[in-house]
């Protein structure tokens, strides 16, 4: 079934995905241009909503229905342009067609090394985020999410570049970072599979995660990229027209996210953040929806002591039944199962007065401490929901990931040749947790650009100038002149 597209040009496809799709193979190692309709959004690389017969999707929907049996190919490695268009035999357009690197999905990763990985990224991630937000009383992130876009645009690096990502993310290299997201990916599965209701379609927990990158028409990317992106994070590519229309590629980009986030992130790419040097954007998408195991009862005003020491009134709500815990260090910990079990969210509580110590002290051990049972805790806690947009770039800086980030510094030569750079790097979170379930987004992108030549001088033609024009076979000059006050219009 072809998905229908909105006026944005955007698929409309069902957001939490549990059966495998099927698609027609793709046989075209070359991306291949989503032309808008005329007067219209400029939709490109948008799959399956150009003005051909058809589109290709994901082959499988995994965790948010990433695509996990790219083609393969004999092909030997090489730079793989966009193409603004396909043709066949009688000149006809052919149907828009993803490009997908070689090879399939890997296997899942250690899952302790991801825990690991994963925290210790995350927690150095929001111990800057809570220090940077200053005076706002609540900051969220997905490290998941923003793991993975860095570790895309890790998958092109080199150098300095790499080695300052790998140490960020607390995994080695390519196969070491994407073997945490696909062990992550496997610990979804079984997440969403343990929450099904026998005899129903119908999944308690939706749990989504959707990569995607968009590359400038016509710019060569090196097949190993494309092919690392295919077997490390099951993404493929599109084409996009990034120099005629950035600010319709902006568009469209953030209506997929604001798509496979179910609109809690309607814009993740502010003004200006997708511009003319635009040659690559890397975008991961996260959605969780979640119903208690058991719901808790229904929420009765109660007290709350703030950050700052204020007494305010909220809402509190209290589990019908004790749930794990454990008692720690200067804290105590509740974990809540959702439906099925394999899934939960954890509340940690510093003792009256510690809350900074505790921050500043948790590391991936005090994490996976706190997810142990070593106790039965009736946890009251007050509802509450929380929209969190970190500055990622400058966070990401601080934890030491820089190079990315400076033209003519950034080695970004896996994925083309040339001065590649990281323009743009952006993240939003949005929780929402009531008595009933969890709903929660995030989404991470990232822009790349070239970086402009060298400048050896600047001119500034502020004074009186010859110009002349020539044909450049012997220089000759077709037309001469001299401006001495460009302000007399003939």
């Amino acid at each position: 079934m072809e998905p229908r597209c909105n006026p944005a040009g955007v698929p409309h496809r069902p957001l939490f995905m549990t059966e495998p799709q099927t698609v027609p193979p793709i046989t075209r190692r070359r991306f291949l241009f989503v032309a808008a309709a005329a007067g219209g959004l400029a939709g490109a690389g948008l799959v399956g909503c150009g003005n051909g017969s058809g589109g290709s999707g994901p082959s499988t929907s995994g965790p948010g229905g990433l695509s996990s049996s790219p083609e393969r190919s004999s092909a030997p490695s090489s730079l793989s342009p966009a193409s603004s268009a396909s043709t066949d035999p009688s000149g006809s357009s052919a149907a828009p067609q993803a490009l997908r690197g070689n090879g399939s999905r890997r296997e899942p990763g250690d899952a302790g090394a991801a825990r690991d990985a994963l925290a210790g990224f995350g927690i150095d991630f929001l111990r800057q985020a809570v220090v940077a937000d200053g005076a706002g009383p609540n900051t969220g992130i997905s490290p998941y999410s923003l793991f993975t876009v860095l570790a895309m645009a890790r998958a092109g690096a080199n150098g300095a570049t790499a080695a300052q990502i790998d140490t960020a993310l607390r995994a080695e290299g390519i196969d070491g970072q994407g073997a945490v997201i696909s062990a992550v990916d496997a610990g979804i599965e079984a997440a969403i599979a343990a929450s099904r209701i026998p005899g129903s379609d119908l999944a308690p927990i939706v749990l989504q995660s959707a990569n995607q990158t968009w590359v400038q028409d016509g710019f060569a990317v090196r097949q190993e990229y494309l092919d690392a992106l295919a077997v490390q994070y099951g993404v493929e590519a599109m084409a996009a027209d990034f120099a005629g229309d950035p600010e319709g590629m902006r568009t469209a980009i953030n209506a997929w996210v604001s798509e496979r986030t179910n609109d809690l992130i309607p814009e993740l790419f502010p003004d200006g953040s997708i511009n003319p040097a635009t040659v690559l954007v890397l975008v991961n998408a996260l959605y969780f929806k979640g119903l208690w195991a058991l719901p808790f009862n229904a929420p009765q005003t109660g007290r709350f002591t703030t950050g700052s020491g204020a007494r305010i009134t909220t809402k509190l709500m209290t589990t019908i039944k004790p749930v794990p815990g454990v008692v720690g260090d200067g804290w105590t910990a509740g974990s809540i199962p959702y439906l099925g079990e394999l899934a939960a969210m954890t509340v940690l509580v510093p003792d009256s007065g510690r809350f900074d110590e505790v921050v500043e002290d948790f590391d991936p051990a005090a994490l996976a401490l706190a997810s142990k049972s070593d106790a039965q805790v009736q946890v009251t806690m007050p509802t509450f929901s929380l929209r969190s947009v970190p500055d990622a770039k400058a966070i990401a800086e601080e934890l030491g990931i820089v190079d990315i980030f400076v033209p003519g510094t950034a080695d970004l030569s896996g994925i083309a040749p040339g001065g590649l750079y990281a323009d743009a790097f952006v993240h939003q979170t949005v929780v929402k947790v009531d008595e009933n379930g969890t709903e929660a987004a995030a989404a991470t992108g990232m822009a790349i650009a070239e970086s402009a030549p060298m400048v050896d001088l600047e001119l500034t033609v502020d004074r009186p100038f010859l110009f002349w024009i020539s044909e450049t076979t012997t220089g000759s000059p077709l037309f001469l002149g001299a401006v001495t006050d460009p302000s007399d219009v003939a």
